[in-house]
């Protein structure tokens, strides 16, 4: 080997081993990587992606025995007051038991979602389907997909009072 091709393989040694030696410190000044958990009154939710987030809570592999999330905003009228409309329409084989989880769990998972948002509404917990729901009226609907035009016969068709957290009650068995 002529030392030209040593001197060749000593540099391209030289070259892979030197930038090991170096000590690398990343260093991260905390007072620059602060979250904003400043409660702010301007907030404008994204409805889609609450809708979004509660398709995902409320997965078919969870809640198989769902059709479909829907819900609406009301505002305030002379006749009624405001309040968000929820609405699951299920699957036949559902029992009256399961509409009512079904319900309360949507409240929950709403909320939530919401809250992912506006941290200023307090989180749901099994006995409590949260802070927005402290502010905001509800009216729950689940039914089963063939009784969609007929209220009288939907599994729980409830209006719940902000702060009252009711719960939710079904109205045929």
């Amino acid at each position: 080997m002529t030392f030209r091709k040593i001197a060749l393989i000593g540099l391209v040694a030289a070259a892979m081993v030197l930038p090991g030696c170096v000590d690398r410190t990343i260093v991260v000044n905390p007072t620059e990587v602060v979250p904003d958990t400043e409660v702010r009154s301007d907030i404008e939710i994204d409805w889609d992606q609450v809708m979004a987030d509660c398709q995902e809570i409320l997965n078919e592999e969870d809640y198989p025995l769902g059709c479909y999330l829907d819900f609406a905003i009301h505002e305030e009228t002379e006749d009624a007051p405001a309040c968000t409309e929820i609405i699951w329409p299920v699957k036949k084989e559902i029992t009256a038991q399961e509409a009512g989880e079904y319900a309360a769990a949507y409240a929950r998972a709403f909320n939530d979602a919401v809250a992912i948002q506006d941290f200023s509404y307090e989180l749901s917990s099994d006995d409590y389907y949260g802070g927005y729901w402290d502010k905001n009226n509800m009216y729950v609907q689940v039914f089963r997909e063939r009784d969609i035009l007929a209220p009288e016969d939907y599994l729980v068709n409830q209006f719940i009072y902000a702060g009252n957290n009711d719960a939710i009650v079904v109205q045929n068995e």
